[in-house]
């Protein structure tokens, strides 16, 4: 089933935000594509405080700022920080994706890089508690489009399914695939020499992290949203709405190149539509609980 809706975003003091989550108190939790940063907001709208790679300087913010998250996170991609955020059941836990691998040691190597990084933040005492590394697919033989490259690989959602299990969006603007990937497995390397940018080879230019002692997070294949018949390009959100069936959404980046507009500022082009799909699994995701 297709639902068609206009499309929406939140903009917080001209912040990039991509990933939501509402807590049972009415708290917001978001994501931020540029610093990367995590935000606490209070029910109001008003934030209460904005967590940032350590080193990063916000001059003029009217709202207190901490440096809970590795340095090395200022080095990501121009608009390639977080784009996913989920919370534990117990909501005491925040995980984010990076989009991106970051330019570490510099662009050259992060365009290239197969290895990005998901971030466990510890929502009570407002700290990175665990850091790991999400290795992508070989791009050409994930979307066998000619010309295919590296760096259009992305990351874009994420959900918390049990505490050692969560399902991760993979993707490029054309093809959508949905991994469960185990916490348990792979390595925790915070405050580890790969959080330092002096480290070389960078953990970015390593084409092989199992010779360096680092296992990434295992990955299972959950579905190839492309397989599927009316499926949107760009797919950039995913939800669990029970065990046997998800959502996912695409991304018409505001249809700002088809778009008209009427005087009132109204969007009444017929460009790109956002939709959101609903999909029966074949198999049971492993909910915490189910």
């Amino acid at each position: 089933m297709i639902i068609r809706q206009k499309e929406f975003g939140f903009n917080v003091n001209g912040l990039d935000t991509e990933g939501l989550i509402r807590t049972k108190s009415g708290e917001f939790w978001l994501a931020d594509e540029y610093s990367p940063s995590l935000l606490r907001v209070d029910k109001t709208g008003k934030v209460i405080r904005r967590h940032v790679p350590a080193g990063l300087k916000l001059e003029g913010a009217d709202y207190p700022v901490q440096p809970s998250l590795p340095a090395i996170f200022g080095k990501r991609k121009i608009n390639r920080g977080f784009e996913g955020l989920a919370i534990s059941s117990d909501e005491k836990t925040l995980y984010a994706v990076l989009q991106s691998p970051l330019a570490n040691p510099d662009r050259q190597i992060g365009d290239v890089s197969r290895n990005t990084r998901v971030v466990v933040f510890d929502r009570e005492k407002e700290q990175a508690i665990a850091e790991y590394v999400y290795r992508f697919d070989v791009a050409a033989e994930f979307d066998p489009r000619p010309k295919m490259t590296p760096d259009e690989m992305k990351l874009s959602g994420v959900v918390y399914l049990n505490p050692t299990t969560l399902l991760v969006l993979e993707r490029t603007d054309w093809v959508a695939k949905l991994f469960t990937v185990d916490l348990t497995q792979g390595t925790n390397i915070l405050g580890t020499k790969w959080d330092d940018p002096g480290t070389a080879p960078s953990l970015e230019a390593r084409s092989d992290p199992g010779s360096a002692e680092i296992k990434i997070l295992p990955k299972t294949l959950v579905l190839d949203l492309n397989r599927l018949k009316g499926m949107p390009e760009k797919i950039v959100g995913v939800a669990v709405i029970d065990r046997d069936t998800i959502a996912v959404s695409n991304d018409n980046d505001f249809d700002s190149e088809e778009s008209k507009y009427d005087e009132q500022g109204n969007n009444v082009g017929k460009g790109k539509v956002s939709q959101i799909v609903v999909i029966s699994l074949d198999k049971p995701l492993p909910l915490e609980g189910k």
